[in-house]
């Protein structure tokens, strides 16, 4: 697809430099956020602004191709009441999708979480990215948010025939706020951590895809990941370098 044209929100966060620096010499990227990018992409078009505004947004989407929406609360989200997360990841949400509509811009990317649907049902088989909900108190605002930023995209999709492609990091390696993956008692599928090299490959993945909608595990290309991932591989070519090779698969 000739998807060039890229609009990065949340560009000034930890996820987003592995993603500019992924995409930066093949696409045309413009960086979005209320703080200032690294000085490292001080060279790339950057607009000031906030997630909640619409017509900040919507001015922000002209003549885009696409949008990779990065915003979340992550660090220090704990706590938060859930109005927080209505306006930065709700109606954040909302109005990347309707600014998109608004602007006829061609693909959003929402970059969602492996419990966008609450925690896995099961640890016998890898969840899919379609598993049913399963919400639980443990960081219910966090999921249940991700939940309705999926929606929100699935609904413009029928309303406006708007491309859009969720994907579902698990944790990410070195985001100051999870610790690094160790291996349970009795566990076969336990696995959900991802490397955000690999998340920016699965981005790039989703821009190029020639599939207009869909909803994908990114995790890491391990027979133990609690998570589906060899679907993204199949459908979308997203293909995990990053695979902790010195945590063995199998139990002992």
């Amino acid at each position: 697809m000739s998807l060039r044209k890229i609009l990065l929100t949340g560009a000034s966060g930890f996820l987003a430099s592995f993603v500019i620096e992924r995409l930066r010499e093949n696409y045309q990227l413009t960086l979005f956020d209320r703080a200032d990018p690294r000085a490292e992409f001080a060279d790339l078009p950057f607009i000031a602004g906030d997630i909640t505004d619409l017509e900040m947004v919507e001015r922000a989407c002209e003549n885009q191709n696409a949008v990779v929406h990065l915003v979340a609360l992550v660090r220090d989200r704990h706590g938060m009441p859930p109005t927080a997360y209505c306006d930065v990841m709700v109606k954040g949400t909302w109005n990347v999708a309707e600014a998109c509509a608004r602007q006829k811009v061609k693909r959003l990317v929402n970059v969602s979480s492996v419990v966008a649907n609450g925690w896995p049902v099961s640890q016998s088989t890898a969840s899919p990215g379609d598993a049913p909900t399963n919400f639980a108190p443990a960081d219910l605002f966090y999921c249940l948010a991700k939940h309705l930023g999926e929606e929100i995209g699935a609904a413009y999709r029928q309303a406006h025939g708007l491309q859009v492609i969720h994907l579902r990091p698990g944790v990410l390696k070195g985001d100051g706020v999870n610790s690094e993956p160790q291996k349970p008692e009795g566990a076969s599928l336990w696995f959900m951590h991802v490397d955000p090299r690999d998340v920016a490959q699965g981005i790039e993945a989703a821009l190029e895809t020639k599939l207009e909608s869909g909803t994908f595990n990114l995790v890491a290309g391990r027979d133990d990941s609690l998570y589906n991932w060899r679907e993204a591989a199949e459908k979308m070519g997203y293909a995990p370098e990053y695979n902790w090779p010195h945590i063995s698969t199998t139990q002992p």
